[in-house]
């Protein structure tokens, strides 16, 4: 059976061709993708509410240990942290239940280095034995003796404790990196000439890059902290998730857009920056060394800043012109009659519209991969019509 869930759920582990694979089946099934996106939210809410419960994962270390009989390995210092944090640790565990597989595994690993450390001392003793044997000397004879150190064997396994503290401890780290935001390292995506490629982040944004483009930015993008991505150059199109305290910033060389929930475009040149906004709000302003002021974007509207100018003033602008390197067709309260012409030119089809229907405005947006049919369906759906096929194309008609 093909299971189309699989790959989502475990994307961290697919190769390089099973992505390209995947983010084909994204594209070509709308359901799938919007279900991803809603997992790819959910997923952010469980790293966050973990945060909120126990922020300092290492914790988990120690309570396991001390669960295990093993609290009295543990530093003064760090029993007494423990202590003082073992009502939180409950409450944590509680609230996220998983955690509690966490402890186990920990625990697990204790019980393994303690069977491998026995077993190394029975090797030690059965070599020095061996060894005592043979070197056994004559009658009369006393060999060298070192005095004993005063703690013999049991300060050796404290000392290997504390290392297999610290190892545990880096284990909490990696569970980190699963359970909470990302680290600090950088992701970056580059697109050749004449490709395209969708690129979804953690929040739900999404940005579709069109060759030449270099984007750059911080996994987790969750916090405001964190929304924050660089386009070194070329073109790519945001299609952005609202989230009201974390503004999503856009820095290119001589640029910085920030907006809270929008699509739009942006191409970045080495000294410039252009910015067509399709919905929502957008403040675009020069890098962060300028001083000049930021303008702010309505719907339908287009600006541009150069390296150490200010931004052009807001100008209308048609978006599916504008926007065409994105492969999109983006129509916002767009006349059916003009739409119908822009889907003419780019199919070299003909395709006519009833005067009822010729002044409709539709907002969309449609993949120019798309079949001519494809697209004039989904028009007519919104607007209660039909498609009619005629000899030479298409027609658009009121539903009769």
């Amino acid at each position: 059976m093909d299971d189309a869930y699989g790959p989502l759920l475990f994307e961290d582990d697919l190769s390089p061709e099973q992505r390209a694979k995947l983010q084909e089946r994204l594209d070509d099934d709308p359901a799938l993708a919007d279900g991803w996106a809603h997992w790819r939210q959910v997923r952010v809410r469980l790293r966050e509410r973990l945060q909120t419960h126990l922020p300092d994962r290492r914790l988990l270390v120690l309570y396991a240990l001390d669960r295990a009989g093993r609290g009295d390995l543990l530093t003064p210092e760090e029993a007494e942290v423990l202590e003082a944090a073992r009502d939180d640790i409950a409450e944590a565990i509680d609230a996220v239940p998983s955690l509690r597989r966490v402890v186990a595994r920990v625990q697990n690993e204790q019980a393994d280095f303690e069977t491998v450390w026995a077993q190394h001392h029975e090797e030690i003793r059965a070599v020095r034995g061996e060894a005592g044997r043979r070197s056994r000397p004559d009658r009369g004879e006393r060999p060298p003796r070192r005095p004993e150190a005063p703690h013999g064997a049991t300060s050796e396994h404290q000392w290997a404790w504390r290392l297999t503290v610290a190892a545990l401890l880096l284990g909490a780290a990696a569970l980190a990196v699963l359970y909470g935001p990302q680290g600090a390292e950088r992701t970056t995506v580059t697109v050749e000439s004449g490709e395209q490629r969708r690129v979804e982040f953690e929040d739900g944004s999404t940005v579709r890059l069109a060759g030449v483009s270099t984007l750059s930015y911080t996994p987790g993008m969750s916090t405001a902290e964190k929304r924050r991505v660089t386009l070194a150059r070329g073109q790519a199109y945001f299609d952005v998730a609202a989230q009201d305290d974390a503004p999503f910033v856009v820095t290119t060389p001589a640029a910085r857009t920030e907006v809270l929930g929008t699509q739009f475009g942006v191409a970045a040149g080495n000294d410039t920056t252009e910015v067509v906004l399709v919905d929502g709000r957008v403040r675009l302003g020069p890098g962060e060394s300028d001083e000049a002021e930021p303008v702010v974007l309505a719907p339908g509207e287009r600006s541009m800043v150069r390296t150490g100018e200010a931004p052009t003033s807001p100008a209308p602008v048609d978006l599916s012109a504008a926007l065409d390197w994105t492969g999109l067709f983006v129509f916002r309260a767009t006349p059916v009659s003009t739409i119908a012409e822009r889907l003419r030119e780019h199919y070299g089809v003909s395709i006519s519209v009833a005067p009822a229907l010729a002044e409709e405005p539709v907002t969309g947006t449609f993949r120019q991969d798309r079949s001519v049919e494809q697209v004039l369906n989904t028009i007519a759906r919104t607007l209660g019509a039909d498609v009619r096929k005629e000899a030479q194309g298409y027609r658009l008609e009121p539903a009769s």
